[in-house]
């Protein structure tokens, strides 16, 4: 198991110690567990006599995390068993997952230079978002990639875009197991690596990485900490970038009314102010709206079993854009953005 770049989330020492089920630094007096060849690097799982050490579940940047674990962890071992089971991508219930397959079935010639090509587009309600952030991080040939929440399916991606390395980083051991899985059915399993973890306390030693993607999950995290994390990680000029909902007029009566894409998430929307710390944790930051007209209709409409192409969304959120842009203040409102930033 490769465990170059890992340090302790709670004092940053390295560990370079693998024995059995446990990674550990040098001496020994912090260690971690290893499951299924994944360390669980959470500040509550260590094992060690050091005091104080952060053992409260309910702190804030762990309450989250454990309040979702269960939930997360069932559904991402059931969704990795099946992948294993099947042996493809094709008939998965994530038009993305299907989107990555059909990639993964090209040669690189016909993929196109990423992310030049339209065919590495995977979303379906946040294209938008996605191009902006593809087009943001450029080229990732033989660079180091973190992608930060979820199931690894950027991570996957960017090695297939070329990728020298790819992190996952989460805190639900389910959903590593997800990664895990598609890395293996597609071959990539040698240049991924898992880690069960949090951003606020990102368990990688200081400028390992070129790039790192969040999808969706930075609206989890403690902002003021993680981009301060998340951007210690990277190397001077990398990217960050991340695709993100966000608080536009008509979500509250929306989610009363239709409920939360996922009901069982404890998340809100990003806002002016819980963005904010990124423009002092790197050297220059944007947000960049998108969605206005249509990203809340089709949520509503992909909960109604209606589910459009990645083509077909790119279409929908191109006029979404061409629209707004054309009446002051509309792209202001829009329900979904790309932050993007650069160490």
């Amino acid at each position: 198991m490769n465990i170059s770049g890992l340090v302790c989330p709670i004092t940053k020492r390295p560990l370079t110690a693998l024995s059995g089920d446990h990674l550990a630094v040098a001496d020994g007096t912090i260690s971690y567990p290893v499951k299924d060849d994944i360390p669980i690097l959470l500040g509550p799982e260590a094992v060690t006599e050091q005091a104080p050490w952060p053992r409260n579940l309910r702190a804030p940047q762990y309450d989250e995390a454990y309040k979702e674990m269960e939930f997360y962890n069932l559904a991402g071992y059931e969704h990795a068993k099946q992948i294993r089971e099947t042996g493809s991508l094709d008939t998965s219930d994530s038009a993305a997952l299907r989107h990555l397959g059909s990639i993964a079935k090209l040669s690189e010639a016909e993929r196109g230079p990423f992310p030049d090509s339209d065919l590495w587009y995977c979303e379906t309600i946040d294209v938008a978002a996605e191009r902006d952030c593809y087009r943001h991080i450029g080229s990732v040939r033989g660079k180091r990639v973190i992608q930060i929440g979820g199931k690894g399916s950027v991570a996957v991606l960017l090695l297939l875009a070329g990728a020298a390395e790819s992190i996952l980083l989460t805190p639900m051991h389910g959903e590593a197991s997800v990664a895990n899985a598609l890395a293996s059915l597609l071959g990539l399993e040698d240049r991924l690596r898992c880690i069960v973890g949090i951003a606020e306390e990102i368990p990688i030693e200081d400028s390992y990485l070129d790039v790192c993607y969040v999808g969706g999950c930075v609206h989890h995290m403690r902002t003021e900490i993680a981009f301060l994390e998340i951007a210690r990680i990277l190397k001077p000029g990398g990217k960050f970038a991340a695709i993100e909902p966000w608080r536009a007029p008509g979500y509250t009566w929306g989610t009363k009314i239709f409920g939360k894409r996922e009901p069982n998430a404890y998340c809100s929307p990003l806002d002016k102010a819980r963005v904010s710390p990124i423009y002092s944790a790197f050297s220059n930051a944007e947000c960049i709206q998108h969605g206005t007209l249509t990203r809340y209709p089709s949520i509503v409409a992909q909960k109604a079993g209606i589910v459009l192409s990645v083509p077909q969304a790119t279409w929908v959120a191109d006029i979404d854009d061409a629209i707004c842009n054309c009446i002051p203040f509309a792209r202001k409102l829009g329900s979904g953005v790309a932050l993007l930033a650069t160490k």
